[in-house]
Order: structure tokens, then sequence, then C-alpha cells
């Protein structure tokens, strides 16, 4: 036989599933580099990069390719490896190459084009602060000036007490 819960008992079963919820939502998982591509210290002197490849149909693979003049070689394609493009991702060299073009991922590009267009986020954080900061804040509650008045009341009631008694 089922146990009868209350709507109070219901609600507080739903608030609990809810914080659980919230919880599992808050942690992500880091982003682990595959150890395909992952560079040793002394692969990346031997003149070695890691790369990421953007096939056509958004698929991306991740390879450790050595940079021979300027260039990394994959399917028999040449693509540009100069320092113009060159990433990093933990003081290790990074490629983002498009296997579409020849010329890979342009930081340098893409910022200028961000900032052609206008869509650029660089000041945005330290406006965010400074908006913050000057926010106005409300005044501070009564609450100390109430306790005091409180104890000037009763301290006047009881001196009137003992004035009307006769005590003073």
């Amino acid at each position: 036989m089922e146990e009868e819960t209350t709507l109070r008992d219901e609600i507080r079963n739903l608030g609990r599933k809810l914080e659980n919820k919230k919880i599992e939502e808050e942690k992500h998982k880091k982003f682990k580099f595959p150890r395909v591509a992952k560079l040793t210290q002394k692969k990346s002197k031997e003149g070695y990069a890691s790369v990421c490849f953007i096939n056509e149909n958004r698929d991306v693979k991740f390879l450790k390719l050595p940079i021979k003049e300027g260039s990394v070689i994959y399917n028999g394609s040449p693509y540009i490896a100069s320092t113009d493009y060159m990433l990093n991702y933990k003081n290790k060299p990074f490629l983002i190459i498009p296997t579409w073009d020849i010329a890979p991922f342009s930081p340098q590009k893409q910022y200028d084009d961000a900032f052609e267009q206008k869509r650029l986020n660089v000041g945005y954080r330290l406006v965010l602060n400074t908006l913050k900061s000057e926010q106005i804040k409300p005044k501070a509650s009564f609450g100390s000036a109430w306790i005091w008045i409180a104890v000037i009341a009763l301290v006047g009631a009881g001196a009137y007490y003992l004035y009307q008694r006769g005590g003073l």
C-alpha cells in the first residue's frame, strides 16, 4: 500500500531534485587534449606541432605533425604553418587548419575582422565592473537606530513611572 504524502512533502522532494540537478549542471568536465596530439618538450623542440584539422563534414581530427620549411603536410596536401598562424596550448605550438583551405586559422585576422565589424569583446569586462561598482546602493536600514530609540523610550518611560510614583 502506498504511503500518502502531503503537498508539503511533494514540494520538498521537488526542491531537492532541483538542487541536485543544479549541482550536476555546475560540474563541467575539463577538456582533455587527445593523447595522439600531445607534444612532449622534446618533440616541440624538434619542430613538431599539435594540429587540429577541421574536415568538410565538420569532423575534427587531432594530430602531431612536423613543421618543415614553414608548412605541414597532411594527406599529401601542404598547409601553411608560419608563426602568424601559430597558437599556444600549454606553451606548445598548436595550429587549427580547415582542410579546404591552405591557410590555417589566424588569430590576428579574426581579431581584425571582429574590430571592423564592431563585435569586439575586449573592453566589456572592464565596463561591467565599473558599472557594478558605481551602482546605487540601498540605504542602510535603521536596525541599530531603532534599538537606540527603543532604549531611550524605555528609559524615559521608567523615569516617568518613577517620577509619577514619587520615587524621585
